[in-house]
């Protein structure tokens, strides 16, 4: 899996490798890194999974659960997803 991180550790694209193929990467901007994490591990099927569902979600506070530091995936202590309540 490669995951796209900006300089600020703001996780903007997480793709699986058969996914790599088929999506077109100039869409995104050449300043972004990447971080990649062996998916086929099973210690890391979870993890893979969870990022990729929660990667376009954010807390009350506008935070991912997930963010690049160090050239290393790390999740939010006590992170909840912020869901708008309409009337």
């Amino acid at each position: 899996m490669k995951i796209y991180y900006t300089q600020n550790k703001k996780i903007i694209k997480v793709l699986y490798e058969k996914d790599i193929f088929g999506y077109d990467l100039s869409t995104l901007n050449p300043d972004h890194s990447v971080f990649e994490i062996e998916e086929i591990d099973p210690v890391n099927k979870d993890i893979c999974i969870d990022v990729t569902r929660t990667s376009d979600k954010v807390d009350k506070d506008g935070l991912n659960k997930y963010y690049i530091e160090n050239n290393e995936l790390h999740v939010r202590d006590n992170w909840e997803e912020f869901i708008e309540e309409y009337d």
